[in-house]
């Protein structure tokens, strides 16, 4: 009995390097009990489904993630303070836990977690639309803006800390935001 918790997270472990540098699709079932050292039947008494996996990855992950994004709303009730606030969460991810944000700014195409998903208010890309108030392509636009430079750099695998080019990037990015934005917090 003693194993059990000790088994689930080296699998939930091995499945966040594989998932974080590989990709959700790329990556088998096999491989992740490969890399977690436990046979087959192992991981599916754990997780029956690739998915399930997935789900459970996502949501042990992103905990943290979500709680500082609540944060962010919950202290930055302007739109353009917000951006700057969320880009800072956003590159501080990309220097010290850069396998959180990668789940965040790659979701999987097979399945969408709730962590990442548009239709949860709690979400990532769901909270910067209620902070920004804007429509749905106005958000995807900012969002493009304030993951792109860390989508480019950790594609490209360079080196180099994402937070101290924060504050640059965020006054560049909020000029993207209608000069009324003010979001939907009261």
């Amino acid at each position: 009995m003693g194993r059990t918790p000790f088994v689930r997270q080296r699998i939930l472990e091995a499945a966040f390097d594989l998932i974080a540098s590989e990709g959700y699709e790329a990556v088998s079932t096999r491989m992740i009990a490969a890399k977690a050292e436990v046979g087959p039947a192992s991981m599916f008494k754990h997780f029956p489904t690739k998915d399930d996996l997935g789900r459970e990855l996502y949501r042990v992950a992103l905990a943290p993630v979500l709680t500082a994004v609540a944060e962010v709303e919950a202290n930055h009730p302007d739109a353009r303070t917000a951006v700057a606030a969320f880009i800072t969460l956003l590159y501080r991810l990309y220097d010290e836990r850069p396998r959180a944000l990668a789940l965040v700014v790659f979701p999987p195409h097979e399945f969408m977690p709730h962590e990442v998903d548009c239709e949860n208010a709690a979400s990532p890309r769901a909270t910067l639309r209620r902070l920004i108030g804007g429509d749905a392509d106005l958000a995807a636009i900012v969002w493009g803006a304030m993951t792109g430079p860390l989508q480019d750099r950790y594609l490209h695998s360079r080196a180099g800390k994402m937070l101290p080019h924060a504050a640059a990037h965020a006054e560049r990015i909020v000029r993207l935001l209608p000069p009324t934005s003010q979001g939907t917090q009261p």
